[in-house]
């Protein structure tokens, strides 16, 4: 359950829909993002985090199937781990980011995105 809404996250992000992948995030969800400098703990705060990614042109992101743990724990919660290529193009070059992610899940919420830790692979 918890792989789908990882899943539909990705497809927001790729098809540029701003609002549905801010939806996915509880009120009180924390991002420590790829490309800020500071964990972003707030609802707006997140919003404006994807704006800014899809003002970018091509912005999307790539999940490594083969790469994603999931761990549940008990009462719908699930910790899901892996790598992503987020890319994206600037001055007419594609730009490809590698990273690990993890997500904290609630499968019994409708904003179900609990944290998201998301950091450049070394």
């Amino acid at each position: 359950m918890a792989i789908s809404i990882l899943n539909q996250w990705a497809e927001a992000i790729n098809e540029g829909r701003t609002e549905d992948v801010t939806s996915l995030y509880s009120e009180r969800a924390v991002l420590v993002s790829t490309f800020s400098p500071f964990p972003i703990n707030s609802h707006d705060s997140i919003r404006d985090y994807f704006i800014n990614l899809h003002s970018r042109p091509g912005a999307g992101v790539s999940i490594s199937k083969g790469s994603i743990n999931e761990q549940t724990i008990e009462g719908g919660i699930s910790i899901l781990s892996g790598m992503y290529t987020f890319h994206f193009e600037e001055d007419a070059k594609e730009i490809k980011c590698d990273a690990r992610f993890t997500f904290v899940i609630d499968t019994n919420l409708n904003s179900p995105i609990l944290h998201h830790h998301s950091s450049q692979r070394p």
